[in-house]
């Protein structure tokens, strides 16, 4: 059978989200939601592309 896939960085509590959110939208003069999306983005676990081969 094939491995579990591992599991992702965990997401901050909803509350804390939610604060955290609130504090940047007021600093930024954006809205929660996109503020919301900003820090769901930056926690969101980043995949690289890279070459087998190293020659260039």
């Amino acid at each position: 059978m094939g491995k579990k896939a591992k599991q992702a960085i965990e997401v901050p509590l909803e509350g804390e989200l939610e604060a955290e959110a609130a504090y940047y939208a007021r600093k930024c003069g954006i809205t929660r939601d996109e503020a919301a999306k900003i820090i769901r983005e930056a926690h969101a676990p980043m995949l690289s592309i890279v070459r087998k081969d190293k020659t260039r």
